[in-house]
């Protein structure tokens, strides 16, 4: 006989937080199949604990749609605090043998639990393992995987709540400036490949567990231009450096003024290297820009000149970009959210701060993507930025002053856009220019391809090269210096409904005397098969049929 017992959900949001690109609307759905599973077939009640102020996007919204009652409170802590009093609370209030599911990672929470038991209640703890104590999941009548949960929930079509698909944060290519190895992040995946060895790079540090957070948990990452350093920002606000040689972790720089519990802590949203690697810079979510002083680099660790980063300047709102320190190690670049771009003339003593503004680049009109520097024997001080204007644009370092203005809205024409959806805009999504020559290479939002523009006192369209086969559109650019070789990652086109967001597919290109030339085979590639096998991920084929069979379901063929 089927138990009709009512069933009573918590969830701590912040402990058991959900994975990148998982659809929001299958949360519910998700704990609804678990819980037949175990054989509870009653109606079900949910509650979920987020920390007010903190940023979840959408998320929210989409959870609250599927009948999630959410509760807000201040402060990371207080989610865990709240759980146990409403519980407390809902004892007096309910009688066995009622079901209570606790989905988190508060380890205070088994003597609570076992007091549930005691007084016949049935209970259940969802938990992520690598946060959760043993004594915990023994106390309850069952204990379940938050992996597992999630990952066995059917297929949740948003457009069947009257909600749009959800926007997969751009996938992102980097390629060491020797070509010794390739990284590409895929939402907050990090997959390293070393070309010289064939072989997936593993982190190694000091602590398994925090290696296998930067790995799963990456924001940003930046190889430095000598090609020995490799630095890497997590999401939870710690920024390592790596060596790119041997992979082991030289040094930790640690999150700074926010405590783990803050829901305001500081998350670093873009890094720099100078070319020599004596100095490593990263901007963080309130819009200061902060230095790490290096003594030197060796394969044991790298020694700051003080383990704390000192804060080099700060903008008067959040830094979208911050590009790598000019060749000539002069100045450093940022673009902030006011559509402006700040020149910082780098100081003889950074630990004192970057006080002398070089000068203020104004004119776009929208977020800033990318920024990338025109620098050979006759072109030097200038860069070139992309933004979601549709405009490049091309400045002089020393003045700020605006040279040209390149409009690409000509090539809305080429933009792929379904029936369904508005006019596309012409985005300009990623940028690198062609090292000793005034060629640039530019990705634009949904353009099957990538253009060729010359950057001298001008910026020209010189070549539009389309991408053959099928519908390959790079989301980021990345050029080796040594090889001159064209490194390209792009979302596939796979049905819009998938439990494997983490798919992504990379082509290659050579350049050859400034020329880009036709795309290489996936034989011809460096690494070859293996290495496609390793950057791209998988989706099983039985996820293949369901994602199908759902959109032929739905009309979407």
């Amino acid at each position: 006989m089927e138990n009709r017992d009512p069933i009573y959900v918590w969830w701590d949001i912040q402990s058991c937080r959900l994975p990148y690109g998982y659809e929001p609307l299958r949360v519910h759905v998700a704990v609804k199949s678990a819980m037949r599973n175990l054989g509870f077939f009653g109606p079900i009640d949910y509650v979920a604990v987020a920390v007010k102020g903190w940023s979840y996007g959408d998320t929210l919204y989409r959870i609250e749609t599927t009948g999630f009652r959410i509760k807000r409170e201040y402060a990371w802590q207080s989610c865990s605090m709240f759980i146990r009093n409403n519980i407390s609370e809902w004892m007096h209030s309910h009688e066995p043998p009622a079901v209570a599911v606790i989905i988190s990672c508060d380890k205070g929470l088994g003597s609570l639990v076992n007091r549930l038991r005691v007084e016949g209640f049935k209970t259940c703890i969802i938990y992520v393992p690598a946060f959760t104590s043993d004594r915990l999941i023994s106390v309850p009548n069952f204990s379940l995987l938050w992996s597992d949960v999630l990952g066995n929930a059917p297929l949740v079509d948003p457009r069947e709540y009257g909600l749009p698909l959800r926007e997969v944060r751009a996938e992102a290519i980097y390629v060491h400036p020797s070509q010794k190895s390739v990284a590409v992040t895929v939402g907050m995946d990090l997959r390293v490949f070393d070309l010289i060895e064939n072989r997936r790079v593993t982190l190694v540090g000091k602590s398994r567990r925090s290696c296998r957070k930067d790995s799963t948990n990456t924001r940003v990452i930046r190889y430095g231009a000598s090609g020995k350093l490799f630095v890497c920002a997590s999401n939870d606000g710690w920024v390592n450096i790596w060596s790119a040689e041997s992979w082991h972790r030289l040094h930790t720089i640690y999150p700074l003024i926010s405590s783990r519990w803050s829901p305001s802590k500081r998350v670093a949203l873009a890094i720099a290297i100078r070319s020599n690697d004596s100095h490593v810079c990263y901007a963080d979510t309130r819009g200061d820009v902060w230095v790490v002083e290096l003594d030197g680099i060796d394969e044991c660790k790298v020694s700051p000149s003080n383990k704390t980063a000192r804060l080099l300047f700060r903008s008067s709102s959040i830094v979208t970009k911050l590009v790598n320190f000019s060749p000539d190690g002069r100045y450093i670049l940022s673009a902030d959210g006011d559509f402006k771009i700040r020149v910082n003339l780098f100081p003889k003593k950074p630990l004192e701060g970057a006080h002398e503004i070089q000068s203020i680049c104004l004119g776009h009109k929208a977020s800033i993507t990318c920024i990338a520097f025109v620098w050979n024997s006759e072109v030097t001080q200038r860069f070139l930025s992309g933004s979601d204007d549709s405009t490049v644009r091309l400045w002089d370092i020393s003045s700020g002053s605006l040279l040209h203005t390149c409009d690409i809205s000509t090539m809305a024409e080429y933009i792929e856009v379904n029936e369904s959806e508005p006019p596309a805009q012409v985005k300009v999504t990623d940028m690198c220019t062609i090292p000793n020559s005034s060629l640039a290479i530019v990705a634009i939002q949904r353009f099957p391809g990538i253009l060729l523009l010359s950057c001298t006192t001008s910026i020209s369209i010189k070549k539009v090269i389309h991408i053959p086969g099928d519908s390959f559109i790079p989301t980021s650019i990345s050029l080796s210096g040594s090889m001159k070789l064209l490194w390209m990652v792009s979302r596939p086109s796979n049905p819009p409904v998938s439990k494997h967001p983490g798919v992504t597919r990379v082509k290659a290109m050579p350049c050859i005397e400034a020329e880009l030339s036709s795309i290489l085979g996936d034989d011809q590639i460096p690494g070859g098969t293996k290495l496609l096998e390793q950057l791209q991920g998988k989706v099983p084929t039985e996820d293949c049929r369901e994602c199908s069979t759902r959109s032929h379901e739905s009309g979407n063929v």
